[in-house]
């Protein structure tokens, strides 16, 4: 959350100055097609490509495919395309493709660098003019890809395809979108080992948060699915893919919190999560959980929004159902709606939060620990 708040301040004191781009001395920039490329580069950052619009410098079919058809812009927020000086490391002809390797960063005040992402880009010629495309685009022809049910699985050439678990990945989504009243979608689903070889492969090189321990991480886009750890079944970030364009009215712990619900965070169930939390929470009765929308991450394995989120989903679908968590899933975006929400209902004022919440994990808690011993037995 810092991270994030420090990129977001930097956004605001770049957007004062507009982007601006340098080039490597090695970028031969007397070469007809490098001037053209690096014109092509120039213009598109100069275009504002975080406003997702039509674009005269994105190539025709990738806009027509996707929404948000260039892959990279999301990655961190609010953009890639925040503002940061962008300086070209290499502009590299590869027979009739181009591969442009940019480096966003800033120089603090101490002299050392800050690198937010080193990117790549792919320059191809459509109809005779020079057309910016999605490295991933590219890159994905060197992985293998196996398609079952609606889902096109990308993997690395080391990994061993698990029909089992891409077969219980297309049935939670054919119960889940029956479940919610929608159509399944087909979508690409994108698997490694380690979730930075995904970012390779989508062309990024480096981003800020790049490295640590490896732990299942996922992303999921319109029409994508990216996740590392975890194999052929990650269905948290698959709900999103299936669900969440169709409930645009929501606040973000409802998405996540009904996510986890359904299909667990960091491959760890929910209940897995409401233990923990209630353990970590009987240890600090300081925090304030009447505030929990003000709340992150418990720890690295555990953030709020998953676990209470999910909570809160489970008790309003234990109580009244899938017609009443759609209704939850439709009531408002903001804080104020989702504190309403909740005490419509669950009939739980903010006041009560702390309370409730805590009493609940408890008895859930409780209910896990009998169901594990039964289990046991």
């Amino acid at each position: 959350m810092k991270l994030l708040q420090i990129i977001i301040l930097l956004f605001l004191n770049f957007q004062a100055f507009g982007q601006k781009v340098t080039y490597n001395h090695i970028v031969d920039t007397a070469d007809v097609e490098t001037k053209k490329v690096m014109m092509l580069f120039e213009n598109y950052l100069a275009s504002n490509p975080h406003n997702k619009g039509k674009n005269e410098f994105w190539n025709i079919e990738e806009q027509q495919k996707h929404k948000n058809y260039d892959f990279l812009e999301s990655e961190f927020q609010p953009s890639l395309y925040m503002g940061f000086p962008v300086h070209v490391l290499s502009v590299k002809f590869r027979n009739e493709i181009c591969q442009i390797k940019a480096q966003f960063s800033y120089c603090k005040a101490d002299g050392s660098p800050y690198v937010l992402a080193i990117a790549n880009y792919i320059a191809k010629k459509e109809y005779r003019k020079f057309k910016l495309f999605n490295a991933l685009t590219v890159n994905k022809q060197t992985w293998n890809c196996t398609t079952v049910g609606v889902v096109d699985f990308y993997y690395p050439t080391y990994h061993k395809f698990d029909y089992q678990k891409a077969q219980k990945l297309n049935n939670f989504i054919s119960e889940t979108c029956n479940n919610f009243g929608v159509k399944p979608k087909a979508f690409e689903y994108y698997l490694a080992d380690d979730y930075d070889e995904i970012q390779v492969l989508k062309g990024l090189d480096y981003y800020i948060g790049m490295g640590g321990q490896s732990k299942p991480s996922g992303k999921a886009t319109d029409d994508k699915v990216y996740c590392g750890g975890l194999g052929e079944y990650y269905p948290h970030e698959v709900f999103h893919v299936q669900i969440d364009e169709h409930f645009p009215n929501k606040h973000f712990w409802v998405s996540e919190g009904v996510a986890t619900l359904l299909g667990g965070s960091r491959g760890k169930s929910l209940d897995w999560h409401i233990k923990r939390t209630n353990l970590y929470l009987q240890k600090h009765p300081e925090i304030d959980l009447n505030n929990m929308l003000k709340l992150t991450n418990l720890d690295g394995e555990t953030s709020y929004h998953y676990v209470l989120g999910g909570l809160i989903a489970k008790k309003i679908l234990d109580k009244g159902g899938w017609s009443l968590l759609k209704e939850f899933m439709s009531s408002g975006t903001t804080d104020e709606d989702y504190y309403n929400a909740i005490e419509k209902y669950l009939e739980i004022n903010k006041t009560e939060l702390n309370d409730f919440v805590r009493e609940q994990l408890e008895i859930e808690s409780k209910k896990i620990t009998v169901a594990n011993n039964v289990y046991k037995k």
